[in-house]
């Protein structure tokens, strides 16, 4: 699975190798790594530096370290962009508006391109999420989620899913429970509910302007009720702390 390096650029032959393995389908979600020493004899390096390079891996979320030191892929690949767009916002002192405006741009994205990848099985899966949602009284934030993933993933293009997937993970960190607010609220449910219906037959009918247009107008909604919980919340939930 390696081959030896020069110690001169240890941290940047490893990681490229483990990538590499990643990207080959040689290491797996779930799968673990070799052990450190094992590592670092088949690579010709050092322990410490097998360590830092999985340390950096270990922040990114790619791999996943667990007590007594063993290492694995991290199961949930879709997942590991969270923590650096988290630190990125930090480092920026970052408002949640410039998240929601991330989130909104790649959103209306995914519908267009939704709307022209879109299979008959895909439609189905979209009604279904769909029925699930208007008639569900409880876990409605859960399929509104749910709805956004699979249009997102219809979208076809991993990057926009994996970035669109983290922004909208870090917008729930920073304002929590801003789905289950906009989904329990009667009137707002009432207006999601029926944003979401167009979306979804723009997205079948292959109406990518349309799609793209009524993802704006949601996206609009969402902002709208993302800057009235953080109002209720206190000024400071609008900037990201932990």
């Amino acid at each position: 699975m390696f081959t030896k390096i020069t110690e001169e650029r240890a941290f940047d032959g490893i990681l490229a190798q483990i990538i590499e393995n990643i990207r080959r389908g040689e290491l797996k979600p779930g799968d673990t790594l070799p052990a450190e020493r094992v590592m670092a004899e088949s690579l010709g390096v050092s322990r410490p530096a097998v360590r830092e390079v999985l340390r950096a891996l270990e922040l990114m979320g790619i791999v996943t370290t667990v007590r007594g030191g063993a290492n694995y892929i991290t199961e949930n690949m879709d997942q590991w962009l969270s923590a650096p767009l988290a630190l990125l916002f930090q480092l920026n002192n970052s408002h949640v508006q410039q998240v929601q405006e991330l989130r909104s741009a790649l959103e209306q994205e995914a519908a267009l391109l939704a709307a022209g990848n879109c299979t008959e099985k895909d439609a189905l899966d979209l009604r279904s999420i769909l029925a699930q949602l208007e008639s569900a009284e409880k876990a409605r934030a859960g399929l509104d989620k749910k709805l956004h993933t699979k249009i997102g993933r219809i979208a076809g293009n991993p990057m926009i899913y994996n970035v669109l997937d983290a922004a909208a993970q870090l917008t729930e960190e920073i304002i929590s429970g801003t789905r289950a607010y906009i989904m329990q609220k009667h009137n707002s449910a009432l207006e999601v509910d029926d944003q979401h219906r167009r979306l979804v037959e723009a997205i079948i009918s292959g109406d990518r302007n349309q799609a793209e247009k009524l993802m704006r107008e949601h996206m609009e909604t969402i902002e709208k009720y993302i800057i009235e919980i953080a109002q209720q919340q206190g000024e400071n939930s609008l900037v990201f702390h932990r």
